[in-house]
């Protein structure tokens, strides 16, 4: 669970209610000197005051161009319950939340921004079943990891000619924590993995090797020794929704995500009159 907004509009709001009375009131008198509401205020804006902002300014263009239900934040403050079980009332107090009304405001943002980065994208009935595949299996795997294409279908040549899978990840994998071990990578977190390499390690039947996979590593040779159905599991129509959020999940970064937040506010009209923070969004356009 993220930190939460509310600390911080606690904070913009004394501000405000600061800067609203006579700056010179001394808020704290002491024989070693006084403290005044100017200079109070002058420490809480320059140390909160950006970030304090920024967040009201983007709940406030989310709010006006997004809805998020009351069903919505319960849904997901009971996924967070299940996940964390008796220790839920604990975790919530170390994340900072004062009770689950604080709670749910943090999560109505999140869902406010969650709702701005899935919009627009695209999601086709391919992608939903790679998804499925990754929710309702188990796969153990092994890999060859080289550098290059060329390489790759070199190495892929060879495993069709029946040269064995770990004696060429030996010769030729440059993954030094699998290759003297076959290239065993044991059993696979989906989520753990670069989305084509979990896509192509879930499609494949039981000691079935794949094409090569390009991933930001290089390019693998994958082969599933092990491939089994997940007990229980839910039918892809139940299962959609889920899918379909997981997949959009794995579309959008938080580069993509800032940048929709500016767009946001630019199309706002977004204008600061506080003279300390008026370039705040500025310097992001």
């Amino acid at each position: 669970m993220k930190k939460k907004m509310i600390f911080c509009l606690v904070l913009l709001f004394g501000i405000i209610a600061l800067a609203a009375c006579g700056n010179k009131e001394n808020i704290v008198e002491s024989e070693a000197g006084n403290i005044t509401k100017d200079e109070f205020y002058k420490v809480l804006k320059d140390r909160y005051g950006k970030a304090t902002l920024q967040e009201l300014v983007y709940k406030k263009v989310l709010e006006d161009k997004y809805d998020v239900s009351d069903k919505e934040v319960e849904a997901e403050l009971k996924k967070i319950k299940d996940e964390l079980g008796d220790s839920f009332e604990y975790a919530m107090m170390q994340s900072g939340y004062q009770d689950e009304d604080d709670l749910k405001d943090a999560i109505k943002f999140n869902l406010l921004q969650q709702k701005a980065a899935f919009d627009g994208v695209k999601v086709t009935d391919e992608e939903l079943r790679q998804q499925y595949n990754m929710e309702t299996k188990t796969v153990t795997a092994r890999h060859i990891l080289v550098k290059d294409e060329k390489t790759a279908k070199e190495v892929l040549e060879k495993l069709k000619g029946g040269e064995k899978f770990e004696d060429l990840a030996k010769n030729y994998s440059t993954d030094t924590a699998t290759k003297d071990k076959g290239g065993d990578l044991g059993e696979l977190n989906p989520d753990e993995l670069e989305r084509a390499f979990a896509v192509a390690a879930f499609q494949l039947n039981e000691n079935q090797i794949s094409e090569p996979v390009k991933t930001t590593y290089g390019y693998h040779i994958i082969q599933a020794t092990k491939v089994e159905t997940k007990k229980d599991v839910k039918s892809f129509d139940e299962m959609k929704d889920e899918l379909t959020e997981k997949v959009k999940n794995a579309k959008v970064d938080s580069a993509k995500m800032q940048e929709k937040l500016d767009q946001l506010v630019k199309d706002a009209g977004v204008k600061i009159n506080d003279k300390d923070l008026k370039d705040l969004f500025t310097s992001e356009s």
